[in-house]
């Protein structure tokens, strides 16, 4: 039972993160995925949630820029 939950969350979070990036939404999920990929280092931390929305926000409709750090 638990594995079902398990693996119905994960697709979940997959189609969630295909809708988002398809209507140009921020991910905060791959948004921590990839920071800790290339950004990560002890004692340095990602953005919050709220904090990564409002720059996603600011950079969209402010700046009219590209919304990815790299």
């Amino acid at each position: 039972m638990r594995r079902k939950l398990r693996a119905m969350r994960k697709a979940m979070r997959k189609v969630s993160s295909v809708i988002k990036t398809i209507f140009g939404m921020p991910d905060y999920d791959r948004y921590l995925a990839h920071w800790y990929e290339t950004h990560g280092a002890p004692g340095i931390f990602p953005m919050t949630e709220r904090e990564y929305y409002m720059y996603a926000l600011t950079e969209r409709f402010e700046k009219g820029g590209v919304t990815r750090c790299c």
